[in-house]
């Protein structure tokens, strides 16, 4: 028999030969617990979406890990970022839930930003699009642009400077020719409604 053919039969043996058992591997999430950092307080629709996808990942994920969430809310997402960026060793078992501020806030050069959004691992998005409205109390009245336009001072509420909807809120401002309209931070989501209902804003997005 000349080498190669010796080889190859050598090569067969060992393979159908080797138990079964050799190949299997133990998953690597296994036993192991998934932290998902988010970018905000508690509560609010972004939370409770990706908390939503809690039961999938477990049940998908090779290992169904334990799985966990935080919040470091501040900055538009800038906080969590970067933590995410320069804090967290890379090893599979910490996720960032942040909105598209963490974008803009880096294309617009927004000071604290510590990350490079090239350089980040992005998993998925929630959906492919987003649709942002800007509502007010009815007390007010604005039931046309008009009235939108001449009203002076109006209250704009959002989480914090950086975050997507205080950057929609602005340029819903600019688009609409909003007249001083004044933009007042610090809400979580579920905060900002409550805000809306004792008077404290007069609108958001």
């Amino acid at each position: 028999m000349k080498r190669p053919a010796i080889f190859l039969a050598l090569s067969a043996l060992l393979l159908f030969g080797l138990d079964g058992a050799s190949y299997s591997q133990t998953p690597f999430y296994q036993g192991k617990t998934l932290t998902v950092i988010q970018g905000r307080e508690p509560g609010g629709t972004g939370d409770m979406r990706i908390r939503s996808l809690f039961p999938f990942l477990k049940k998908y994920i090779p290992g169904q890990p334990n799985i966990v969430t935080e919040y470091m809310p501040g900055g538009g997402g800038r906080k969590t970022t970067n933590h995410i960026y320069r804090g967290v060793k890379p090893d599979g078992l910490t996720i960032g839930n942040v909105g598209v501020g963490l974008v803009a806030n880096a294309v617009l050069g927004e000071p604290g930003v510590q990350y490079d959004i090239d350089k980040l691992i992005y998993l998925g998005s929630p959906n492919s699009g987003n649709q942002y409205i800007l509502f007010s109390v009815a007390k007010l009245g604005l039931d046309s642009l008009e009235k939108f336009r001449a009203y002076r001072g109006l209250r704009i509420g959002a989480q914090t400077v950086g975050h997507d909807l205080y950057i929609n809120g602005r340029l819903f401002a600019w688009l609409l020719e909003l007249k001083e309209a004044r933009f007042i931070t610090g809400f979580s989501g579920p905060e900002m409604d409550i805000a809306l209902m004792q008077g404290e804003l007069d609108a958001r997005t």
